[in-house]
């Protein structure tokens, strides 16, 4: 009886120890997928990368662009009016700022669409 207190215990213990990557990746499904990406794209970021995802949070929209033997990927916050270009070492090459963008202001305009 008291070896199965124990047991009920640590496993209650060990459950309520995982953290909270831990918890979403065990979810399953379409869901619980999107999620282990995103953790496992944020885990191997590094240098300026690293520092733009820390002050901003997870990238929604990137692009990519191969061409002429050289990788260069964008990141923009439409909502900041911030873009961001890095090189294949995760360095920042360029900041462009703009006017920020409302996507949701853009559908209340035109209600008949």
């Amino acid at each position: 009886m008291m070896a199965k207190r124990i047991i009920l215990i640590m496993a209650l213990a060990a459950l309520l120890g995982a953290t909270a990557t831990e918890a979403v990746t065990l979810e399953r499904g379409k869901k619980g997928r999107k999620y282990f990406r995103q953790s496992y794209y944020v885990q191997n970021l590094r240098n300026d990368k690293l520092a733009v995802y820390e002050e901003y949070g997870y990238p929604v929209h990137r692009l990519r662009e191969y061409g002429y033997g050289c990788i260069v990927e964008h990141w923009t916050y439409y909502e900041l009016g911030l873009e961001f270009t890095f090189d294949e070492s995760s360095n920042l090459l360029e900041t462009k700022t703009f006017a920020p963008e409302n996507k949701r202001e853009r559908f209340e305009r035109f209600p008949g669409y």
